[in-house]
């Protein structure tokens, strides 16, 4: 028979028994619905003024919210102080009528509480105008068998020592239905909803750092290249490859470490180090070790390995998440095909729409000015960073790692005729993607790390992307096909990835610049730069050791055509070509590579590859120096339409031609016919000079607090 609570003089009806029943997959035994004093005044009454501590008309508690439709450039509110300790005690029996919750409980809270004690709920609701803080004095876990709704206020900001979670021990992925606004009883996660208010606020510390030397296996010392803010013993720590890849296992050559001690820039590991690290110095001003990633925070939100939870936001006022870990998230739902996994035959399995690491979902301009910071995403089986139609978030000094579908993303276009829904003002700093797969591997067609879609004003400056496994196009960098926004992209960091560093497929209306990138030892090309027609100026970049070559070159020109500029690519014995062209779909303007150097390579600087049953090569080849063979044109290949040659430091002008007999020069496979020179004058190899950062970005707490 089903309890009712006394709460005061009112009693509580369960009026979500069924939906809580249903989330705890079908059992049948009673459950209690619990909930907090009926609101009086300075709550939710008619009239009545703002409760403290529970979100106000003019955003969260603290101001850290906005009004949905904030104006861009608009005053940013106060900083949030240290959330409010007062309140009822959840441990306190009177509070809850006489009784406390429950592992099947279903928790409806309409005041202030303050969690003083570890607790399992069945489920858990906060009302507008009610608030769960978490005691800041102490390690606290809230465990819901059940969703986690929140329409009022949920803060966890643990002092000094202190760990807060908030973990889904009984999450069944096969009943998840994913897709649509709603809060979906089967689908078990925390979801903020309305005009809730999320604070994430956990410990500042480094996200990540790079060795300032290379490790060597059995090392038990790491030497970091800047000392580590917050690193505490215990912590978890992601080692990332470094090594060539003609070496086996080099994209999945991950040592994970915990922390033993740290002093200064020395960090101790409980146990050894299994593979090496080595530091890799590509010229261009590339000299780096490898990132040392801190998975650990103390704010917590996480199913378990056997069922994967989500966060889900949909609420108008401004979430606050900084420096918490949120595991084993982004439930998977089994398909009707099978594989052949590691442990046998599988089934092929396909992430649930909508349920992801950090969702923030179609929000608009109500998130503008959000700052998601040092935020970890591990071990999930979905994507992890998902601003979907949410303008004017920056995620600063994040990181995914072993994750599954591309970590940094937003919904696609629903087929190749629809364009992408844009999030504009999206900003990715400091952040990492590491270690994205997707099973079977053969499946993970242009699986990537950092999805840069549709949108306006987008940037991505210092971001990493390593360990990226997948098939054909897969890449640390993805511009995605039919899906055309305009990024700031510099001083970004692809190695070790299973393909390609940076792969491009789109026919592009707009100019695109990329620009003080690099990209070392990925197992297929530096850059993969495709579709039919667009115009990107690649410069001041160094591509070094990657196992296909530097470029491999699919799209021609737009307008004023591709320039790759300033380039210093070297294959380090890694590959044939330093470059190489493939088959060109459409006719276009010419594409020019000027000031660059090329190097290391085994067979020519430059291939030229375009197939006859696409159109042939328009290349110009300009100012540039070679460590080798400068050409060769494929004896399968179109006759090129034009390719001309200017040495640098030379006026003389190349035509370049398939050979056909005297003065062919076998090495290229072709003829050089002077032309007349251009009208500009010879310039100087432009050398990069990159500084790329040792270590993340800064971060701090919510309002300024240490």
């Amino acid at each position: 028979m089903l309890r009712w609570l006394a709460v005061g003089t009112v009693f509580a009806a369960v009026a979500g028994e069924e939906a809580l029943r249903r989330s705890l997959g079908g059992r049948s035994e009673p459950v209690a619905a619990v909930e907090g004093p009926t609101p009086g005044p300075g709550a939710d009454s008619p009239g009545a003024g703002h409760q403290h501590g529970a979100p106000s008309p003019s955003g969260a508690p603290g101001g850290s919210a906005a009004p949905a439709g904030t104006p861009e450039g608009a005053a940013a509110p106060a900083p949030a102080p240290a959330p409010d300790q007062g309140g009822r005690h959840w441990s306190d029996p009177a509070g809850w009528g006489g009784r406390v919750p429950g592992p099947q409980s279903a928790v409806r809270i309409t005041d202030r509480v303050l969690l003083d004690t570890d607790a399992t709920v069945g489920s858990l609701l906060v009302e507008p105008g009610g608030a769960l803080t978490f005691a800041a004095d102490r390690s606290l876990t809230l465990a819901a068998n059940g969703n986690v709704e929140i329409r009022g206020t949920l803060a966890l900001a643990p002092d000094g020592a202190a760990v807060h979670t908030v973990r889904f021990p009984a999450v069944d992925e096969r009943r998840f239905r994913g897709d649509g606004m709603k809060v979906v009883d089967t689908d078990v996660g925390l979801w903020v909803t309305g005009a809730g208010y999320l604070r994430l606020d956990g410990a500042a510390k480094t996200a990540w750092v790079r060795a300032a030397r290379a490790l060597a296996a059995g090392d038990t010392t790491v030497t970091l290249a800047a000392p580590p803010t917050g690193w505490l013993p215990g912590d978890e720590l992601a080692v990332t490859p470094t090594g060539p890849p003609d070496e086996d296992g080099f994209s999945t050559r991950y040592d994970l470490a915990v922390v033993r001690s740290v002093s200064g820039s020395t960090v101790t590991l409980e146990a050894p180090l299994r593979y090496a690290h080595p530091r890799v110095s590509a010229g261009g001003g590339v000299t780096v070790g490898a990132e040392v990633l801190n998975l650990t925070r103390s704010v917590r939100v996480e199913g378990t390995a056997e069922g994967r939870a989500h966060v889900h936001l949909t609420s108008s006022r401004r979430a606050d998440v900084r420096h918490a870990a949120l595991r084993w998230l982004g439930p998977r739902t089994d398909t009707a095909e099978t594989w052949k996994g590691p442990d046998g035959s599988a089934p092929v399995t396909a992430p649930v729409l909508g349920r992801y690491g950090l969702h923030f979902h179609m929000l608009g301009d109500t998130t503008r000015g959000t700052v998601v910071e040092g935020v970890v995403v591990r071990d999930a089986g979905s994507h992890a960073f998902v601003p979907h139609a949410s303008h004017g978030i920056t995620f600063r000094s994040c990181i995914s790692h072993d994750t599954w579908e591309d970590a940094y993303w937003w919904d696609g276009p629903t087929d190749t005729r629809t364009p992408q829904q844009p999030s504009d003002d999206i900003a990715y700093e400091s952040c990492v993607a590491s270690r994205t797969l997707l099973e079977p591997n053969p499946r993970a067609y242009r699986l990537t790390g950092f999805n840069l879609g549709a949108g306006t004003g987008g940037r991505a400056v210092d971001c990493v992307a390593v360990g990226v496994q997948g098939a054909d196009g897969a890449s640390g960098f993805e511009w995605p096909e039919n899906s055309e926004g305009v990024w700031d992209f510099r001083r970004c960091l692809a190695h070790n990835n299973l393909r390609d560093g940076i792969f491009v497929w789109l026919n592009a209306q707009r100019h695109h610049v990329v620009t003080e990138f690099a990209a070392y030892h990925n197992g297929g090309w530096g850059i993969e730069h495709g579709a039919y027609l667009n115009d990107f100026d690649y410069t001041a970049s160094v591509l070094y050791g990657n196992g296909g070559g530097g470029v491999e070159l699919h799209s021609l020109g737009r307008d004023k055509g591709t320039l790759f500029d300033g380039l210093l690519i070297d294959a380090a014995g890694q590959s044939d070509f330093a470059v190489s062209t493939a088959r060109h779909e459409l006719a276009g303007e010419a594409v020019t590579f000027s000031r660059s150097r090329f190097t290391g390579h085994r067979r020519a600087g430059i291939a030229f590859r375009a197939t006859p049953d696409g159109k042939p090569d328009d290349i110009l080849v300009l100012d540039c120096e070679f460590g080798g063979n400068e050409l060769w044109i494929d004896p399968e290949a179109a006759p090129p339409k034009n390719i001309l040659l200017r040495r640098a430091g030379q006026t003389e002008v190349l035509q370049i031609r398939k050979a056909d007999g005297d003065g062919a020069q076998p090495q290229w496979n072709a003829t050089g016919v002077p032309v007349a020179a251009f009208a500009a004058q010879s310039r100087a190899v432009q050398l990069p000079a990159l500084r790329l950062g040792d270590a993340a970005a800064a971060t701090g707490r919510v309002g300024g607090r240490s």
